[in-house]
């Protein structure tokens, strides 16, 4: 089980990257970006905001690679590396839900690498 829980992880995780950096891109940081309101005006802080948006998703992506690692050797995981993700996930998920009353995209696919993650210890 902790193979398969582990794998959903890996697949919520890609899901999420993707997610984000598209959707992030369409509907949020292209309009920013094209913006000439405020600090939006300066070409280094549309720069620096493009990037840190995407940096975020090849982030996810790098979480994916060490969730996939776990996955292969499931009779040697590291709990605390997979029950810290599982319960930054989980906390972001939920409180993303909280916060913004459900209406953002991201906090099921937040919630799901957390509990997918914690599963997999159990």
């Amino acid at each position: 089980m902790t193979r398969f829980f582990l794998a959903a992880a890996v697949v919520a995780t890609l899901v999420t990257a993707f997610v984000h950096s598209y959707f992030g891109e369409r509907r949020l940081i292209g309009p920013l970006v094209a913006s000439k309101a405020g600090i939006m005006s300066r070409a280094l802080a549309k720069q620096v905001v493009r990037f840190a948006w995407h940096l975020t998703s090849l982030l996810l992506l790098g979480q994916a690679l060490l969730l996939a690692r776990e996955a292969s050797h499931p009779w040697s995981v590291d709990r605390t590396l997979v029950g810290g993700v599982a319960g930054l996930y989980l906390a972001a998920g939920l409180f993303d839900a909280w916060l913004t009353r459900g209406k953002h995209i991201g906090w099921p696919l937040l919630t799901a690498i957390g509990f997918f993650s914690l599963m997999s210890l159990v």
